[in-house]
């Protein structure tokens, strides 16, 4: 009888041989004050809090020379000084083909009924876009199925796309049936911030059983941390690469920038950085820049990955 294990090669890639302890030195309703971990640290390294044997998981904002800060995936109550501090490794994932037509969380869990594989190519979820001058032009038109787009607001491959409207108007009708049809291999879908009672609505409904066949979804809903909202654009953006990488044409849908930008807007004001335009810190406008950058047609890099990004408002 043949075995395959190549399913659990990305599971043992991720395993740390050496573990890193570090304890709580004082905890606010933001952030968690770290000592012992601030020499072998980075910014954006998990972390595991362990309080009276209840395991939480956190990740790094800020670094200082005798201490950094962390916040947490969840609820800083219970967590009290002296707790051990385990560090853990950096953001990044490991999608794999049976992704497809799974519904997954932030962190490549899955939100539906049964187990999903790692891949064995490790993608960074804070990769660096394509090299401007390497970048391929985009390609021929798709068909959308929608007469209004093939006629009027064509889309080609590899464009990026962003629609701006109020709340309620349709943003995620219309998402969805560009994933419905649009010509494309691999559709990804990021949901940030959402409603969780509007899941399952978008999934059974608006997207509907054709429309998952070829999609990935990616959710974090609107009362998770705003470190998962953000981690969750990152893991939809990392899973579109890798598929692109394969050769792949991939889609990839995102509702919405607006709510990754509010996500970071906290992260950012908790780990000290200065507020300006409408409470955004500075990094706002640069960080949703590298975000859209990463996606389009690379040289190299397989063949076209088109972005479509909703966001719910002005940033």
């Amino acid at each position: 009888m043949f075995i395959d294990f190549t399913p659990l090669t990305g599971k043992i890639q991720s395993l740390n041989a050496v573990q890193t302890h570090g304890e709580v030195l004082g905890v606010d309703s933001g952030s968690i004050k770290i000592a012992g971990l601030a020499h072998r640290a980075r910014v954006g390294d998990q972390v595991t809090i362990t309080s009276r044997g209840d395991a939480r998981g956190g990740e790094i904002v800020s670094l200082a020379h005798d201490h950094i800060r962390a916040m947490a995936y969840d609820p800083v109550e219970g967590i009290a000084i002296g707790d051990q501090v385990t560090l853990g490794a950096a953001n990044s994932a490991a999608p794999d083909i049976t992704w497809i037509g799974r519904i997954i969380d932030a962190f490549g869990r899955p939100l539906d009924k049964g187990a999903l594989f790692q891949g064995t190519d490790i993608a960074q979820l804070r990769r660096r876009p394509p090299a401007a001058a390497q970048r391929k032009a985009m390609g021929a038109r798709l068909n959308t199925r929608l007469a209004m787009f093939n006629t009027m607001l064509p889309i080609a491959r590899g464009q990026r796309l962003g629609i701006f409207a109020g709340s309620g108007v349709g943003k995620t009708t219309l998402l969805a049936q560009l994933a419905r049809g649009l010509e494309a291999d691999v559709v990804i879908i990021g949901l940030i911030g959402e409603r969780g009672r509007e899941l399952r609505d978008f999934i059974e409904n608006a997207l509907g059983e054709e429309g998952m066949k070829r999609a990935v979804v990616v959710v974090a809903t609107s009362d998770q941390s705003p470190l998962i909202k953000r981690r969750a654009a990152w893991m939809a953006m990392a899973t579109a690469e890798s598929f692109r990488d394969q050769g792949k044409h991939v889609l990839l849908l995102m509702d919405s920038i607006t709510r990754f930008a509010e996500a970071h807007r906290e992260i950012a004001l908790t780990a000290g950085e200065a507020p300006s335009l409408r409470a955004y810190p500075p990094s706002t406008a640069n960080l949703i820049a590298q975000l859209a950058e990463r996606a389009g047609p690379a040289r190299g890099f397989g063949r076209y990955h088109g972005g479509v990004y909703g966001a719910g408002g002005r940033v």
